[in-house]
């Protein structure tokens, strides 16, 4: 499907279309999306700029850049030379995969004088990928724009600075809502949780086929270059410093190192040595995705209460036992026949096995299981097909390799729900650059150099499948389920402050060589910054209990129960948040609970906390957002 595909965009009916159907079982997954972005640069920066708080740039094409064979000084073979065509460009780094993560890594690395050629992979355009943001995912677009001085990647988490064309056919991100169904039985009143963004975030629901056609000139703008006729690649020869990436037109670019962020079938993957170089994860299930029109708004059927707002205002999710359907609507108008909704349900297979080979009939017996379903797509029509896969899950057992690295999409690929797929593209895209720019710098282009790299990713991957393995659990019962998703959004809620935090301190005091070294250190449960360790603790118990509930060693409200207990207890969790209740279940941050909150924090908060919700005398004003 072409990215700018007029059948699809939000804008205009299309008509449905039939699946090809091609996906079976798996074990559990998750639904949502994550994306957004910024405004087009109006030129390249100049020569004598540097990247904020990096390795100064240096002219396109230096031989510093260029990294050295393995095993010292090496020229291509006379049949190498005769298989390039004579005239292929040559460019120090090429990016494989022209989607929102090859695209922000391409312009940061153009924007730091390192010569990139991003190159378009045969499934940008058609795989699934994520399409929300939460506030955490906001701040690590800001952290790119800062670090790495492209301010433009600020709006990917600022949904009023998008460009107004990706505006149009994106939309704006109230509310995350969970709402809890039972087979045969229509949703229960009490049985919903709703969490409101606060205003100043803007969160997004990204329609991605416009928002990386954004990106993508944005990192054009910056001066990375792109093939003539932007035609895929098809194959990938030779080794390191000297690479040929072979595209559908006949012809070819160059480069001497490679990063693959092509998908599973990355072609580099095959040179990470005999053993399989995709793994499964424990966290396993089967999803399907469709973009749908005609999906009658939720709140006709289901009303979110007295303390709630429309769920088709923000990204919903609705849950039960064994899998869950993620709802991102898109659009200023979401509540006509018209309107666009993603849809992405996942499925443990173990409970729900596949009952069709067509994904979109496995969908329609799923939906008929539940009544509020079952009204809220009686009248749906697929507009970009069903797609299914199991497993859906994987992840990479190595990643750097001689000459190359394989990352995100090439060496994982998790759920879209809870904003996990766009939030790990952010998270992988600021570690991927800092060493691609320090290699640059020193001229060190080895394996080893790469490791650390390897490291982060293993470990946001390990963190992903404990967050949805635990999500899985929890759908047994809705206590549980209650329990869990005020600890995911107290989690991502700390993790977004103290990320600013951190941030902020690392951006008043500039110059210094380890000016972003406390945002270079794995602290447990995903987070890579400073952080308090009660946060840290309060997830790894509460993982510890769902598994204790998914081996039938402990009650799903026993567990429930616990979770709650500790967020009523911990002191660093704010009373009047009162995520310690189970009968409050809506989350709205007024100015007169920020300002409790401020006062709490400054008289009872530990210290680590109440750095990171008052501003600190160590930070400056101007880097204070």
């Amino acid at each position: 499907m072409s990215p700018h595909d007029p059948t699809e965009r939000p804008p205009t009916a299309g008509p449905a279309r039939p699946a090809d159907p091609v996906w079976a079982e798996g074990a559990e997954t998750v639904t949502a999306a994550e994306s957004a972005l910024p405004y087009e640069p109006t030129a390249a920066p100049s020569p004598g700029e540097a990247g904020s708080g990096t390795v100064p740039r240096k002219g396109r094409g230096e031989l510093r850049d260029q990294p050295p064979p393995a095993g010292g000084e090496r020229t291509a073979s006379p049949a190498e030379r005769s298989a390039r065509p004579k005239n292929a460009a040559r460019h120090t780094v090429a990016v494989l995969g022209a989607h929102l993560g090859g695209g922000m890594l391409a312009a940061i690395l153009a924007r730091a004088g390192i010569d990139v050629v991003l190159v378009d992979s045969p499934h940008d355009a058609t795989a699934p990928s994520g399409e929300t943001t939460v506030p955490y995912t906001a701040e690590v677009f800001e952290l790119l724009a800062r670090r790495y001085g492209v301010p433009e990647l600020s709006a990917l988490g600022h949904f009023g600075q998008l460009p107004a064309e990706v505006r149009r056919t994106s939309g704006i991100k109230s509310s995350i809502g969970f709402v809890y169904a039972r087979p045969g039985a229509p949703v229960r009143p009490h049985h919903v949780v709703q969490f409101n963004v606060p205003s100043e975030h803007g969160e997004s629901h990204l329609y991605r086929p416009d928002v990386d056609a954004w990106v993508h000139r944005l990192a054009t703008g910056y001066g990375a270059k792109v093939p003539q006729g932007r035609s895929v690649f098809t194959e990938v020869r030779g080794e390191a410093g000297d690479f040929t990436i072979e595209l559908a037109d006949g012809s070819s670019v160059a480069a001497a190192f490679v990063v693959d962020m092509s998908g599973p079938d990355a072609p580099m993957l095959r040179r990470l040595g005999p053993d399989p170089a995709l793994r499964p994860l424990r966290h396993s299930s089967r999803v399907l995705t469709a973009h749908l029109r005609g999906v009658r708004p939720l709140e006709r059927r289901v009303d979110p209460g007295t303390g709630g707002t429309p769920w088709t205002g923000g990204t919903t999710q609705v849950v039960f036992p064994g899998g869950w359907i993620q709802l991102v609507p898109f659009g200023d108008q979401r509540t006509g026949e018209t309107s666009l909704t993603s849809v992405s349900v996942s499925l443990d297979a173990k409970l729900w096995p596949q009952r069709s080979a067509s994904p979109e009939d496995d969908f329609q017996q799923l939906i008929r299981q539940f009544p509020d379903l079952e009204w809220q797509f009686g009248e749906a029509t697929a507009v970009r097909p069903w797609t299914g896969s199991e497993p859906w899950q994987y992840g990479a057992n190595a990643a750097a390799g001689d000459g190359f690295v394989v990352l995100e999409r090439s060496a994982v690929r998790c759920d879209f729900t809870l904003s996990r797929d766009v939030t790990l593209t952010a998270e992988l895209v600021h570690e991927a650059a800092a060493h691609l720019i320090s290699a640059a710098g020193s001229g060190d282009w080895s394996v080893e150099r790469f490791r650390p790299l390897e490291s982060f990713q293993a470990s946001l991957i390990e963190h992903g499948d404990r967050l949805l393995r635990t999500a899985l659990t929890a759908t047994t019962d809705f206590r549980l389920w209650n329990a869990f998703c005020r600890v995911w959004l107290l989690h991502s809620m700390f993790a977004a402050l103290s990320l600013k935090r951190a941030r902020n301190d690392a951006l008043a005091t500039p110059g210094r060589p380890d000016q972003w070294r406390e945002l270079e250190r794995h602290r447990g449960a995903g987070l890579w910054f400073p952080v308090y360790p009660g946060f840290v603790a309060l997830f790894d118990d509460m993982e510890r209990l769902a598994r204790q509930v998914a081996d039938g060693r402990l009650a799903p409200g026993v567990a429930a129960e616990r979770i709650f207990g500790q967020l009523r207890s911990a002191s660093f969790v704010p009373p009047l948040f009162a995520f310690g209740d189970p009968t409050d279940r809506y989350y709205n941050f007024t100015p007169l609970k920020r300002v409790k909150v401020l006062l709490w924090a400054k008289r009872r908060a530990p210290y680590m906390v109440q750095r990171v919700l008052t501003r600190g005398a160590t930070v400056l004003p101007d880097v204070e957002r």
